[in-house]
């Protein structure tokens, strides 16, 4: 028994089940004038509007951040990323060039294991609502452990707990209302990889970085990921 017949059965059979789901209506069909394409462009131009309203509401807390992640990258410090789901993948593209940048960066829940808490260092901590178990509970345990473990965080303005764990918080602005091309909580993770992102690229321009400084911060050895040696030359 296939199909129709397979799936009717299954609703007769778990009749009670069925009817205690609520279904949320279904977005209505693009009109005519509403094309897939000028749809990812709202989409964009709503990521980007998100990036320009924390860009305005944490000016202090940027600068600080640039500060603070630049002197992790001249100390070749421990950066340890936290973050789960659809954040950590946010936090993964800055803390990539962070690595490239000089500082020993190690991913939350990665294969190899995050130093240990007496190695000091720093923390970046994103999550998009602030209340992510996992991040809120490593933030609790470093402030716990030791307390010269600095903290960049960045998540939901009203993320009251998580902010107070932090010693740089960025908050973001919220999303209710939007329509349109979206799911749940895909903006602000956009958001986070875009501000993070640029925070270290902020930081290597003020420790005076050049294109051949960010290279030599590429694996040479293997399948390299960019095309270029520290000289700029193709490999």
């Amino acid at each position: 028994m296939f199909g129709r017949e397979a799936a009717e059965l299954l609703r007769r059979s778990h009749a009670a089940v069925f009817d205690a789901i609520e279904t949320p209506a279904a977005s209505p069909l693009p009109r005519p004038d509403q094309s897939l394409g000028s749809e990812i462009v709202r989409r964009l131009e709503h990521i980007h509007e998100q990036v320009r309203i924390a860009v305005a509401n944490n000016t202090t807390a940027l600068t600080l951040a640039v500060e603070q992640i630049a002197h992790w990258m001249d100390d070749k410090a421990i950066v340890r990323v936290l973050g789960a789901g659809r954040a950590r993948l946010a936090a993964a593209i800055p803390a990539n060039r962070l690595a490239h940048g000089g500082a020993r960066v190690y991913m939350q829940d990665s294969i190899v294991p995050m130093p240990h808490s007496l190695h000091g260092g720093g923390i970046i901590a994103a999550s998009a609502s602030g209340q992510t178990p996992s991040v809120l509970s490593a933030l609790t345990q470093a402030r716990r452990k030791n307390r010269e473990i600095r903290v960049v965080g960045i998540a939901a303005a009203d993320a009251t707990s998580f902010k107070q764990n932090c010693d740089v918080f960025i908050a973001l602005p919220g999303t209710s209302g939007r329509d349109g091309l979206s799911a749940l909580a895909d903006i602000e993770e956009y958001a986070i990889s875009e501000l993070l992102d640029a925070i270290v690229v902020a930081a290597g321009r003020s420790l005076g970085y050049t294109d051949a400084t960010w290279r030599l911060g590429h694996e040479d050895l293997g399948p390299a990921t960019g095309p270029y040696d520290h000289l700029g030359e193709a490999l």
